[in-house]
């Protein structure tokens, strides 16, 4: 366990900082930390290379420690600093470029990159991102003391998410390699001898055969485009489909894989994105 004491500003707290703090928890180090706006205290910090300057103090110098973002636009938020120092003791090398995706959507809340708090204003007004439930956890009108009860539950929240993040990248990027080992039928349907969690995004298949905790099943990429059919009931070791025909689940590959191999032939078009 590595020690390392930490300054960040105090009051209200937002997700990039509290990220950053569980980050450097995740990265194996126990902490001191001390939140306040004190210049004097920040001036005398910002100098000494041992104490790590969290999104406060005006200043960016990862050579020194110091992870402020608020001097220059262009910058990472402070839990953008912080990953790019640790992110090696955070996630695996293969699972970070999907990590970075979780990393980025905290960037973008806190320094509305590329305007997105008009994108979130199109959303349901009961709509929570990861940074609204993070900063969920503040309390007006409290003593110092008990935000920083705040904080830290927020830390430890804002950890499992970070464990959950990493969980899925790991897995997106084991279902990268084995998307070029996929088969593909002569309906354009592919058969994945795994579940995978990137075929949707490629958008080269309507539907997908891939393993499932009761057998094997039979996925609509856009119900909108193509469903499961219902006949599918009638397959031997049939389990269940689901009503709105996004997939459905049978008991044996070979089955699933024949029942696919029905299905309406969905071509791939890469200049249009879309199928006929």
């Amino acid at each position: 366990m590595k020690y390392l004491k930490v300054i960040t500003h105090d009051t209200f707290f937002h997700a990039d900082e509290v990220v950053a703090i569980a980050l450097l928890r995740r990265a194996g180090y126990q902490l001191e930390l001390i939140r306040t706006r004190n210049q004097e205290v920040l001036n005398e910090a910002i100098t000494d290379a041992t104490v790590a300057v969290v999104d406060v103090g005006g200043v960016y110098d990862a050579t020194m420690l110091n992870f402020d973002h608020h001097q220059d636009m262009s910058l990472q938020s402070a839990a953008g600093l912080i990953y790019e120092h640790v992110k090696n003791e955070v996630c695996p090398v293969e699972a970070q470029p999907y990590f970075e995706r979780f990393i980025a959507s905290i960037d973008a809340v806190d320094t509305n990159r590329d305007n997105i708090f008009a994108t979130l204003d199109l959303l349901p007004k009961g709509f929570r991102n990861t940074s609204a439930l993070i900063g969920g956890f503040n309390r007006e009108n409290v003593s110092g003391e008990e935000q920083l009860g705040n904080f830290w539950r927020a830390v430890d929240f804002a950890a499992l998410i970070i464990e959950n993040e990493v969980n899925s990248a790991l897995k997106k990027a084991k279902s990268e390699a084995a998307y070029a080992e996929r088969l593909i039928l002569d309906n354009n349907v592919a058969v994945f001898e795994a579940h995978s969690s990137v075929w949707k995004s490629k958008k080269e298949h309507l539907y997908a055969v891939m393993s499932h905790a009761n057998g094997w099943q039979i996925n609509s990429r856009d119900t909108t485009i193509g469903q499961i059919p219902e006949n599918v009931s009638e397959c031997e070791g049939f389990v269940f489909r689901h009503k709105s025909g996004f997939m459905a689940v049978i008991k044996e590959r070979e089955t699933a894989v024949q029942f696919a191999a029905s299905l309406p032939s969905f071509e791939f078009i890469p200049s249009s994105g879309e199928a006929v």
